[in-house]
């Protein structure tokens, strides 16, 4: 087996590894959701410490995907509101195959948000927009024909409706990897992390959520890789310049808060971070402008 064959093993092996422990989490946190409804969410931190960087001559990375992203938060605390997600209508919008694959990446951040909290109603539209988007940017064979026949067919059974998102997102993973677009990789969890980290910071502009400030803090270090992913990009569009530098300015923001300097090893590893209302405020208006820009 050559090089390329074993990277491209050992990220689909990272990827099963990590959507099967986020499946796992997911259900144990509905079942703990159940039996402590009083109490606050906990985030559980070996989940992001097993999400693992693979380093090689070529850029290669294994982020969250937009299924664990939606998870971890919903975990943190963040309050579902269907009006604050991309609307599915504006899938119409998006006329280059950047703005597509970007919003393609939205559009998935958006659906797992609807599946983990339950509101698969809302998760069906989702599914169209990305496969709509799918589909124009030449990823059609990532949804078998009975995807959507599937999804109407447990749309009351929300573990099976997970099932069905993770096998699209190995679907669309296992085509990036076969077709050497890794270009189109960066882009989509671009798109998906902007729109992740927009969904948290409109929480915790609306609410003092100590936890989803932890996840969100933990999300932002994933800014530089991605950063560094769309540097790589032979061809620099304006647009993707504007994007990395608007991550850039995120991950700078947050890395110069007198609250982040202060911070010891020990405070990061029992998640004591304690940010200011100015400090999140700043932050979290930079990655709304940044996300708003990129949905229109």
């Amino acid at each position: 087996m050559d090089g390329v064959a074993i990277k491209m093993n050992t990220m689909k092996n990272i990827n099963v590894l990590l959507f099967g422990v986020v499946i796992f989490f997911f259900a144990c946190g509905k079942d703990e959701a159940s039996q402590h409804q009083d109490e606050t969410p906990i985030v559980d931190e070996q989940i992001t410490e097993n999400v693992i960087i693979e380093e090689s001559s070529d850029f290669a990375f294994a982020p969250p995907s937009p299924l664990e992203i939606a998870a971890f938060f919903k975990q943190a605390g963040l309050v579902y509101d269907q009006t604050i997600l991309n609307p599915v209508s504006n899938k119409d919008l998006y006329q280059t195959k950047l703005k597509k694959s970007l919003n393609f990446g939205v559009y998935a951040a958006d659906l797992a948000t609807c599946v983990v909290n339950d509101q698969i109603s809302d998760a069906k539209g989702y599914l169209e927009a990305t496969e709509f988007l799918a589909n124009e940017i030449g990823m059609s064979n990532i949804f078998e024909e009975t995807a959507m026949t599937k999804f109407k067919e447990n749309i009351s059974n929300t573990d099976s409706i997970i099932m069905i998102l993770t096998e699209i997102q190995m679907n669309t993973i296992e085509y990036i990897e076969l077709n050497g677009k890794d270009d189109l990789e960066v882009v989509y969890f671009a798109g998906a992390w902007i729109e992740g980290m927009y969904l948290g910071s409109l929480t915790i502009m609306e609410q003092d959520s100590g936890n989803v400030v932890q996840q969100l803090a933990s999300q932002i270090e994933f800014g530089n890789r991605i950063a560094t992913g769309l540097e790589v990009i032979e061809d620099q569009d304006p647009e993707i310049i504007y994007i990395r530098n608007g991550i850039l300015e995120i991950v700078n923001a947050y890395q110069n808060c007198e609250s982040v300097k202060n911070l010891t090893d020990e405070d990061v590893d029992l998640g004591r971070l304690q940010m200011t209302k100015a400090e999140l405020k700043e932050i979290s208006e930079l990655i709304v402008a940044l996300r708003n820009d990129m949905i229109e």
